[in-house]
């Protein structure tokens, strides 16, 4: 009996070409766009997941209050967290510390010298309480002594060509403020794309300077516990203040309260993003959103199917009759209809794993370094897709296997068959469905599109173009004075205009903050602002706008301790207007001189991009303030000459800072990566979106085809009263108006609350105005229109003859 069903289904599908052929290209769009989603949503998702007991270690957040208002919230803590939580907080079983400041580093090896990221302090347990084997060395004793190193594979490669030649040897590990050299005692595998813990190189934290060990006052690191079993991590977040009182002696902040959330390690990759993050960040909500899309795709491919096998209802009615008066039980017909569609749905499964090797392909060239679409195909993937396809066989088979082995022979085989009008109600309500759909995909495209248009062309405040930065040097003899000395031979060179020191560039965090308060006030009114140091030319060669006061003056030495606010911080510091602010000063923390004067007042600019609010800024250049780094030389240059001028810019380091690697970028491209993944969200939605629609236009040729098949005798009818095509082809456009009408006034709200939520993660945003949920019904009508009328014209031009003979 098998081999016969499988016949009559060769003989069936081969025979219905086009349609075997439209079935097979909806379903593997929809299985295709459900693989390549959630093989990407399950990779987000699979972020710290290789940690063992990863479910029990949390980031130790902090978190200030003023008078109950959360001042602050970081992703860093204090060096001096773990240990005291540790010592004084019932439930926790260990503690692991990475410090990330200063983490970009010269390191040398004999002749070969590369500026490195992410070498950063840490703890000596660190490679036990994350379980990370080593592959050369012993992990328990790797970062225990003061000068050791562990390496990642790939940098033990690139200094010393394999990680068995690199244990032992002795590398320069180098910074602004001082050079150690370190002894290479482990070679780790490199880190998995999907850990938010990247580092190239730990340096144990005995290396570091005895005062920061402990030190409460550097926000810099971040502090990893892992709780006993059944520990409250709620718990341990209460106590915290109270015992944060006994370590907070210094002046800085004393008035607020000093507070810490524990952020589970697995979350923290979709969380959203805060002030001094290390890893890049995923996006929980378009994740999420990508997941629905997903299953929404592939139940417009299943709707689809169901369509169109409703097409060929009047075909397959005469065959299930004739089969019935020839002896074929319910239960064949049944299995036939299942078997016809477990083998469209594996040959989609088949074309669909083609698609998605291109797809993958595709969205990888569309991420530009492969990392920001990477997929995650498991065995829990693949298990999860087997039984989606089981489904998909099921929900595709079941209403035409139900329906069609349900029909009365006789009625059938006198021509009766009609079909029901509460399939008719099902079946618009499909069609309603996929228009619904597409309408939220269409309009979710739209609201990307004008929020991507809206940050490239949104005016910065800043002037980025023709600027060529350099990474500030290492360690050397007498540095400002060489640093300087670079700076003004960088001038003196052809072609350049304006050069520049500074702790922070636009597009980069200035990662610097102090507490500081207006003189005259308590310390209670104290308040963190960034420090960004900058020297006499900044302001000038960034074009930054002054609104009050004036710039700093290279010919008043005095100047050097005066400072500039942005209008964000005059707001926080509470004067009435930056003319108000003009002459006034303020206390800054670590410094005991006398208050700092401000000369002046620059309109907020866009520091990073527009994803940020504006932060509250002040400008220096006290020499006193020396832990704030001087980071990057800015060099504004003819465009005509960038690339002579960077060839002559390394000439001219090479004779200053021969220990320090040249290393620059240039900043419009800089500043414009920060939104590169939102570009490449904005393609892969793009993308997706358009399969669904061409998903969806399959399931409109479906419903268009099965109403001309229904209404056949009726058109006929028509033709014989004298109706012509133009008017039966606007009877049956109006149906399909009434459909896209009720689908949009159904899914207009959704969209509204949808895009609403998703425009929430940027500070800056586009308002969500009326026309650009007119666009997209438009776009339907245009699409469905075009099908409807190709499809009934051709149905109005048939012979009545041919449709009404058997009456």
């Amino acid at each position: 009996m098998l081999r016969n069903l499988l016949l009559v289904t060769y003989r069936n599908l081969v025979k219905n070409k086009s349609y075997t052929l439209l079935n097979v290209i909806g379903l593997s769009l929809g299985i295709a766009a459900f693989i390549v989603i959630s093989a990407y949503v399950h990779f987000e998702k699979s972020y710290d997941s290789m940690y063992p007991d990863g479910n029990r270690i949390y980031r130790v957040e902090s978190r200030f209050y003023r008078s109950g208002e959360l001042t602050d919230s970081w992703a860093s803590a204090s060096n001096g967290y773990g240990k005291a939580m540790y010592d004084n907080l019932p439930g926790i079983a260990s503690y692991a510390r990475i410090s990330w400041a200063d983490n970009e580093r010269d390191v040398r090896y004999g002749d070969i010298k590369y500026r490195e990221q992410r070498v950063c302090f840490a703890d000596s347990n660190f490679l036990s309480f994350f379980a990370l084997p080593l592959l050369k060395g012993n992990a328990a004793t790797a970062l225990r002594d003061i000068n050791s190193v562990i390496i990642s594979a790939a940098s033990a490669k690139k200094y010393f060509g394999s990680s068995a030649a690199a244990i032992g040897k002795t590398m320069q590990i180098a910074t602004q403020f001082n050079t150690n050299s370190c002894m290479v005692t482990g070679v780790f595998k490199d880190l998995p794309v999907n850990s938010t813990l990247q580092f190239n190189m730990l340096v144990s934290f005995a290396t570091a300077p005895a005062w920061v060990k402990e030190f409460w006052y550097q926000h810099n690191n971040y502090t990893f516990l892992k709780l006993k079993p059944k520990a409250s991590p709620g718990a341990i977040e209460q106590q915290f203040p109270a015992m944060a009182e006994r370590f907070k002696t210094e002046k800085p902040l004393k008035e607020l309260k000093w507070a810490v959330q524990l952020t589970p390690l697995p979350s923290i990759h979709l969380n959203p993003i805060k002030p001094y993050e290390m890893e890049v960040k995923g996006n929980r909500s378009a994740v999420n959103f990508l997941q629905i899309m997903a299953y929404v795709i592939l139940l417009i491919a299943c709707i689809n199917y169901i369509n169109l096998a409703t097409t060929k209802s009047v075909d397959r009615a005469r065959e299930v009759g004739i089969r019935k008066v020839s002896g074929a039980h319910t239960s064949q017909l049944v299995l036939q209809f299942f078997i016809e569609s477990f083998i469209i749905n594996l040959l989609s499964l088949g074309f669909a794993t083609l698609l998605v090797i291109l797809m993958k392909q595709l969205l990888q060239q569309i991420s530009g370094d492969g990392k920001s679409y990477q997929l995650l195909i498991d065995s829990g993937l693949l298990i999860k897709i087997g039984l989606v396809f089981i489904c998909s066989v099921l929900l595709s088979g079941i209403y035409p296997a139900t329906v069609l082995s349900g029909l009365k022979p006789i009625k059938v085989l006198k021509g009766r068959f009609a079909f029901s009008k509460s399939g008719v109600w099902l079946r618009k309500g499909m069609v309603s469905f996929q228009f619904a759909a597409s309408f939220l995909l269409l309009a979710g495209t739209l609201a990307v599109y004008r929020q991507l248009n809206f940050m490239n062309s949104q005016q910065t405040g800043v002037n980025l173009k023709q600027t060529i930065v350099l990474k500030a040097p290492s360690v050397t003899g007498n540095y400002l004075e060489k640093v300087n000395g670079f700076k003004s031979s960088a001038a003196s060179l052809a072609g350049v205009q304006e050069v520049s020191i500074s702790g922070a560039v636009p597009g980069k965090q200035v990662a610097m903050a102090a507490a500081c308060r207006r003189y005259g006030t308590s310390k209670a009114d104290e308040r963190t602002y960034d420090m960004l140091r900058v020297d006499f030319d900044f302001i000038k060669m960034y074009q930054l706008q002054l609104v009050a006061g004036r710039n700093y003056n290279p010919t008043n030495p005095g100047d050097t301790t005066k400072l500039i606010l942005n209008e964000t911080a005059v707001k926080q510091f509470g004067f009435a207007s930056a003319q108000d602010a003009v002459g006034k000063k303020i206390w800054v923390e670590s410094l005991d001189q006398e208050p700092n004067e401000i000369i002046g007042v620059i309109k907020d600019y866009h520091q990073q991009s527009l994803k940020d609010a504006y932060f509250a800024t002040v400008l220096f250049m006290d020499p006193k303030l020396t832990w704030v780094p001087l980071k990057y030389i800015s060099v504004k240059a003819d465009q005509a000459q960038l690339t002579q001028i960077n060839q002559k810019l390394k000439q001219t380091w090479e004779d200053f800072f021969p220990g320090s690697s040249f290393d620059y970028f240039f900043l419009d491209d800089f500043y414009a990566r920060q939104y590169e993944q939102d570009i490449h969200f904005g393609q892969v939605f793009m993308l997706f979106s358009s399969m669904a629609i061409v998903i969806a236009c399959l399931g409109l040729f479906g419903l268009t085809s099965y109403s001309t098949a229904r209404r056949r005798k009726e058109i006929g009818v028509r033709k014989v009263l004298g109706a012509s095509a133009q008017s039966i082809v606007q009877m049956l456009a109006g149906d399909m108006f009434k459909l896209i009408v009720t689908s949009s006034v159904i899914a207009i709200p959704l969209a509204v609350i949808l895009i609403y939520q998703w425009l929430q993660g940027y500070a800056f945003k586009v308002q969500i105005t009326w026309w650009q949920f007119v666009v997209p019904v438009i776009v339907l009508m245009l699409i469905s229109f075009s099908a409807t009328i190709v499809l009934t014209y051709r149905a109005a031009q048939t012979n009545p003859v041919k449709t009404l003979r058997d009456e």
